[in-house]
């Protein structure tokens, strides 16, 4: 047994995705869904509109209920019309990290099964991803523009769409694609909405990749509702009200809060890329009701901003945000009181959320725990080594279980296999406990874990500690060989801008203050990490440190 929700959920999740567009357009029409940070403010009506031509030139170039659909774009109105008009037709938006590279996408395209690839030339002054897809695939150089591509390195694909300015043979623009979908009846576009089902794939999203090749993570209609309906319903998202969404659309922290809006017919807003000057003038503009910067290294330079000041977020009910304890205190301090911040638990696999604290727990609650399960979801801690089920306080692997879990990994069934085990539960790989009230605490992943001289050192912990230094903005621990010990802690640490510490200084912060055991015996400074998504690839650095060594 686990523990389970106390309530169960309100809001309706056997409806897809698609659906839900369309009857919210048709319900709430002229007013905002979504708005951007260079091109403007757009109503349910017009995306709703512009997606369903596109669904149609979709059906046109041969995609179909169930087909694979990859996007590969920042947070732009384009990534929206693209993604709705592939739910529209029943179809798979597969949300590609836009951070990949050629060995990433390369596997992308022989992995995904995507007949048609989006892409655009907006940020092509920072990345461009034309030049990216043709370094990826450069068949394409000889492709005949007009006809159906076959290629080698990516045998499923068929069409590239190129968004925003620019074109480049043998892509074809959005418009282009459009136009070729003038002569499909709406009468397609419903007969699939009959036939869709809230069990039906809905996305997939490409995991982390921190240990190894991306899998391709398989999320349905029901459970992209059961986790961002069920956030909408906890933190108390209303019909026309509106969220701050930072995040990559590609990331299930980006797809998710967007979803949690059209869940209710509210409305969201966000940026090609993060920016805490630029984003809290749309913040200042926009007067959101909810935040979801989702962790702290987003939230604290906002708050952090030489001109923040309260009343600047004033009108804001929640934040959602993970942070180490301490840092939670920090940023409370910074804000005005009234807000509800809120902590989860959660993972792609979980189509985002499995625990939630709730506005109303108290300020210790949110604070230091990862809450308790969303409607319809059940938790429970197991020993990683025999499986067996722990009581209160025993720290373990937490597996969950419930409507939100992802359907499987495609065209993997051995890790699906090794992640849903018996009876359904999702095991996660993350080291927590429950605590005697229900609530969830993470502690860091399993594989996270120190052996310092046969001590357990938690990773997050060291980390967790190093983020109270005045001059720390980043801080990540990982083991390194040690003959007398084992292993011990060494911390890669990146600095405040204009602030500065040695590595003696770093050191000495933890006398008296932490036990001997978890003192890092190195500090290593950078200015950059080596990135997934949204997560640092700790196996790099380890890879680093051995360099080093």
């Amino acid at each position: 047994m686990g523990v389970k929700a106390a309530a169960k959920q309100q809001l309706d999740t056997s409806v897809t995705l698609g659906a839900l567009l369309t009857k919210w357009a048709a319900r709430r029409g002229d007013a905002l869904y979504a708005a951007f940070d260079t091109e403007g403010d757009f109503s349910y009506a017009e995306i709703a509109q512009r997606a369903t031509r596109a669904s149609k030139g979709l059906s046109a170039l041969g995609v179909a209920k169930g087909d694979r659909v990859a996007i590969q774009m920042p947070n732009c109105v384009d990534f929206l019309i693209a993604h709705y008009a592939v739910q529209l037709l029943g179809a798979v938006s597969v949300l590609v990290n836009a951070r990949f590279k050629t060995h990433e996408m390369a596997h992308v395209f022989r992995h995904s099964g995507a007949k048609v690839f989006f892409t655009t030339t907006l940020i092509d002054d920072h990345v461009n991803f034309t030049d990216l897809l043709w370094q990826t695939l450069p068949e394409l150089d000889r492709a005949v523009a007009g006809a159906p591509l076959a290629l080698k390195d990516a045998p499923d694909l068929r069409h590239v769409v190129l968004c925003g300015a620019g074109s480049r043979a043998p892509t074809m623009s959005l418009s282009a694609l459009e136009d070729a979908g003038r002569g499909v009846s709406d009468m397609v576009l419903a007969g699939i909405d009959d036939r869709s089902n809230a069990d039906d794939i809905a996305l997939m999203l490409y995991t982390s990749g921190t240990t190894a090749a991306p899998k391709g993570c398989q999320l349905t209609h029901r459970g992209m509702l059961a986790s961002w309906a069920g956030y909408a319903e906890v933190a108390g998202v209303a019909e026309g009200e509106t969220i701050w969404v930072p995040l990559p659309f590609f990331h299930v922290g980006g797809v998710g809060p967007f979803t949690a809006a059209l869940s209710v017919g509210a409305a969201f807003f966000t940026a090609v890329h993060f920016n805490p000057s630029a984003a809290l003038a749309q913040i200042r503009r926009h007067k959101p009701e909810h935040l979801y910067p989702a962790f702290f290294n987003i939230a604290l330079p906002l708050l952090r901003e030489p001109d923040f000041k309260k009343s600047d977020i004033a009108g804001a009910r929640t934040m959602l945000c993970v942070a180490p304890n301490k840092t939670q205190y920090v940023m409370r301090d910074l804000m005005p009181e009234h807000i509800a911040v809120m902590q989860v638990f959660g993972m792609t696999e979980a189509s985002g959320i499995v625990t939630l604290t709730r506005p109303t727990a108290s300020l210790r609650h949110r604070l230091e725990t990862n809450g308790t399960p969303l409607p319809g979801a059940e938790i429970r801690i197991t020993d990683p080594e025999t499986g067996s089920v722990l009581g209160p306080d025993e720290p373990g692997e937490i597996q969950f279980l419930g409507p939100g879990a992802f359907h499987s990994y495609y065209r993997d069934e051995d890790a699906t296999r090794r992640t849903i085990v018996s009876g359904g539960w999702v095991a996660t790989g993350d080291y927590g406990k429950v605590d005697a009230d229900g609530a969830t605490h993470f502690i860091g992943r399993i594989k996270d874990m120190l052996k310092v001289g046969g001590e357990n050192v938690a990773a997050a912990e060291v980390e967790a500690f190093l983020s109270t230094h005045p001059a720390v903005k980043m801080s990540q621990v990982v083991g390194k060989a040690d003959e007398r010990y084992g292993e011990v802690p060494v911390a890669f640490v990146e600095l405040l801008p204009d602030r500065v510490a040695t590595e003696q200084e770093l050191i000495a912060f933890f006398e008296g203050k932490l036990a001997r055991f978890k003192t890092p015996r190195q500090v290593i400074f950078v200015t950059e990490w080596p990135m997934s998504a949204t997560k640092i690839q700790k196996f790099k650095l380890r890879e680093q440190l051995t360099r080093l060594a």
